[in-house]
């Protein structure tokens, strides 16, 4: 049985300091991918995935031959299927990252399984990549349940595999004193959760709010880290609502006995279909509240669903969004819609944040195998734990990625918002950094 990590293991792998020399893809004089300077820095003998942890340990397997093979699972079918697009993105990151030679002159290989955001066909997913595929690592799993049933099974059978760049942003995926084998990919859900309480202390100090959440632990994130964020403001929560994504798809009901409680914001922790469903029956009522939706709910497809119904919503984003058109003139975002075409996206994929999303993805686990001293789970896994100012993908010009290890594990910081208005998301204000409002609350102070 894998022993769970209850603190900083400090051990005999030193891991390397240096600069990440080498682009996303081998693309480095794009000056969009790559490392602009940015280093992957982790300290000496500051181990927090250990080996030693695992009783059925194997560094190297799907690595070790011409190819690195890498594992996904996420909805194909069903009700959140739009998360399917995840895996189009990562596919076509990977044949852009291989036409450039690959990582050390191996071929990245994507095998992604259908587990339709069944947490128990994740699992059942997780044991076929690693038993039967022997995947190196796991990359963009959707779902937070979905990765806790996923943590459970390596956990039962003592296997540590690197689960990187989870699509959550479940505070507990940054958690490496507990699970040093998992780190998310999205920004955690309490940074936006505090960004929106920060936005309402600004803009409407004595707000009244609304909450609908899904009755998960995605849901439930935003909600706690909420009710933190606005204790001792003059804001206050007028009424609750929950809903069971797996079952309804459709929360009028819901919907309908918030907007008789007074309320004039709204939070909706929410994400898939549920979310624009939301939003439209919000407009049906009558209820006009200010409405904060999840950056996984933001995406042109689902907004295009919603329709006139997301005129007004706000919401924070740290990456490009490809289907706006201010953000055409964008390196990064040039490159995506580039080279993206030359490797399978059609037009409609070329506009999807998901796809986009996986395309990220596919960058960070480049560039984090590059800055890895051996392609070895353990090495992996560390340098991942300790990156500083790293650029990949289409992250926002002046956002990087840094982690330091269980002092600081998330490497989104900072989030700008956006008002969705004449049909796109416009920026509000200046990129800000909301990481130490966010310290602070998980300190109590």
């Amino acid at each position: 049985m894998r022993k769970m990590t209850t603190g900083w293991r400090l051990g005999a792998v030193v891991l390397a300091v240096g600069l990440i020399a080498a682009a996303c893809g081998g693309r480095d004089e794009s000056g969009t991918s790559g490392g602009d300077g940015a280093s992957t820095t982790a300290p000496a003998e500051q181990v927090l995935a250990d080996p030693a942890d695992c009783t059925n340990y194997k560094g190297t397997t799907g690595a070790d031959g011409a190819t690195i093979k890498i594992g996904g699972s996420l909805p194909q079918s069903g009700l959140f299927k739009v998360f399917d697009k995840v895996r189009v993105g990562m596919n076509a990151y990977f044949d852009f990252a291989n036409a450039g030679g690959g990582v050390q002159g191996k071929q990245l290989e994507l095998t992604s399984l259908d587990d339709a955001y069944l947490p128990e066909r994740t699992r059942a997913n997780a044991e076929t990549l690693t038993a039967t595929d022997g995947v190196f690592a796991l990359l963009g799993v959707v779902g937070t349940e979905n990765n806790k049933s996923v943590q459970q099974y390596f956990s039962e059978t003592g296997q540590c595999v690197p689960n990187l760049a989870v699509a959550s942003g479940f505070p507990g995926f940054g958690d490496p004193a507990k699970d040093p084998w998992i780190i998310n990919g999205l920004p955690n859900y309490g940074l936006e959760s505090v960004a929106f309480a920060d936005y309402l202390k600004q803009n409407k100090p004595q707000a009244k709010v609304a909450i609908l959440s899904q009755n998960d632990s995605f849901g439930e994130s935003y909600v706690t880290s909420f009710k933190s964020a606005i204790e001792g403001t003059g804001i206050t929560v007028a009424a609750e609502q929950t809903f069971d994504p797996r079952a309804e798809s459709n929360p009028q009901g819901q919907v309908t006995t918030l907007a008789g409680s007074g309320a004039d914001a709204l939070l909706l922790g929410v994400t898939s279909v549920p979310c624009p469903n939301a939003l439209k029956s919000v407009k049906d009522s009558g209820w006009n509240p200010l409405t904060y939706v999840t950056l996984t709910c933001s995406s042109k497809v689902l907004m295009d669903v919603a329709g006139d119904a997301a005129e007004g919503t706000i919401s924070t984003r740290a990456t490009y969004d490809p289907s706006d058109p201010d953000s055409a003139s964008q390196p990064s975002v040039q490159e995506f819609k580039t080279e993206g075409a030359k490797y399978g996206l059609t037009p409609e994929d070329l506009n999807d944040l998901n796809v986009a999303t996986g395309w990220n993805f596919g960058a960070y686990l480049t560039q984090l195998l590059k800055a890895s001293p051996e392609l070895e789970r353990s090495k992996v896994m560390n340098t991942a734990w300790f990156q500083d100012g790293v650029k990949f993908g289409m992250n926002l010009d002046g956002i990087t990625w840094s982690t330091n290890g269980a002092e600081d594990p998330y490497g989104y910081q900072q989030l700008q918002f956006v008002t969705r208005t004449g049909g796109k998301w416009v920026p509000q204000g200046e990129i800000t950094d909301y990481g130490s409002q966010l310290q602070q609350q998980e300190a109590g102070g």
